[in-house]
């Protein structure tokens, strides 16, 4: 039994369910099938954000499922899970669980499974029932896409800004046998490398990926001073994009928290370049929601300098079981510097 996997829209490969083996090979015309173990699982289970195997096993042809199915209302597995059927008789939504594994089902039987994880979309689906899945709506709007472009090894630029200090930048390019593209541009302060994956679709659309690690951060030079350089080098880095020989100039950015702030940011510098933004659960400004609150330090915040505290991201850093202690410290601003001071020696990590 096959089952088609599409994220966002693009076939990215095909899953063969037998018996208790699951085999899965890429949708690039070369790849062989590999069985779904080992580091293939963990990898897939990364892309997903959630268990394939697992899911499979518990969902596809489970008769305590279909049974369940068939009720026409809400129903508990043995697992814990509940199903709830919605007005699309081809959707049953999972409640309480996150994310939720949604069922798609036909005739009785779950023959996909549907599945939302912030900006990324998941369908496993059998093939001919695409149609009752949300790759319907993709289809309609003629971005579905089944045979995705292939990626050219990426490569980084060390981009100067206008005072010289260089930052580290990728470069991801569709081999597609264009000349110019469009370019979705990322820049984060967590490492680019965290956001490798979830670029790629672009890039297999046709678009030239380019993300760049901001100023201090990471392998870019100069010094980390949280919002302060964003709208200069936003500026900078898409006008950098603009002169390269594989642009079109026309620039589009997304991401989510800092990755959205540092797109006001940029459009703010009004860059001619800088046609569109995708700003999710966008960070504000340091004066009213992110490091101050109507004037009021939050103390939230701590916990975000700690993990970015080095230039390394390591969020391990914002898991403490000190910070009654810790917000006794006064001023605010010398808590990090004491902490430091003190090698953690009287306020450990947890």
């Amino acid at each position: 039994m096959n089952f088609d996997y599409y994220q966002t829209g693009i076939k990215e490969a095909t899953f063969s369910v037998e018996d208790d083996q699951i085999r899965v090979r890429k949708n690039d015309g070369i790849s062989d099938w590999q069985t779904v173990s080992g580091e293939v699982e963990a990898d897939y289970t990364e892309r997903l954000h959630f268990d394939l195997v697992k899911a499979i096993h518990e969902l596809i042809d489970n008769p305590e499922v279909v049974a369940g199915i068939r009720t026409g209302v809400t129903f508990h597995t043995s697992t814990g899970a509940i199903y709830q059927p919605t007005t699309d008789e081809h959707l049953w939504i999972q409640r309480e669980k996150k994310p939720a594994i949604n069922l798609v089902v036909a005739a009785g039987k779950v023959v996909g499974l549907q599945v939302a994880v912030r900006n990324m979309g998941t369908v496993i689906i059998r093939p001919g029932f695409e149609k009752d899945t949300v790759l319907a709506e993709w289809q309609e709007q003629g971005m579905l896409v089944t045979d995705p472009f292939e990626i050219q090894p990426h490569y980084t630029k060390m981009v100067s800004m206008r005072d010289g200090v260089k930052l580290a930048t990728e470069i991801f390019m569709p081999a597609d046998g264009q000349a110019k593209h469009s370019v979705i541009l990322g820049r984060t302060p967590y490492g680019r490398q965290l956001f490798y994956k979830d670029y790629e679709r672009f890039v297999q659309r046709g678009f030239v990926v380019v993300l760049q690690d901001v100023r201090g951060r990471n392998d870019s030079e100069g010094d980390w001073l949280p919002m302060y350089y964003e709208r200069e080098d936003g500026q900078d880095t898409v006008e950098w994009i603009a002169k390269q020989d594989w642009s079109n100039q026309k620039v589009g950015m997304i991401g989510g928290s800092y990755g959205g702030y540092v797109q006001w940011a940029a459009a703010s510098s009004g860059t001619p370049y800088l046609k569109a933004l995708v700003s999710i659960v966008t960070a504000g400004g340091p004066f009213n929601d992110t490091i101050y609150k109507n004037g009021a330090p939050m103390a939230g915040s701590l916990a975000w300098f700690f993990s970015t505290s080095e230039r390394k991201f390591h969020p391990e850093k914002m898991l403490r079981n000190d910070w009654d202690e810790l917000m006794k410290i006064r001023p605010l601003s010398m808590i990090l510097k004491l902490v430091w001071d003190m090698k953690f020696r009287d306020f450990p990590s947890s």
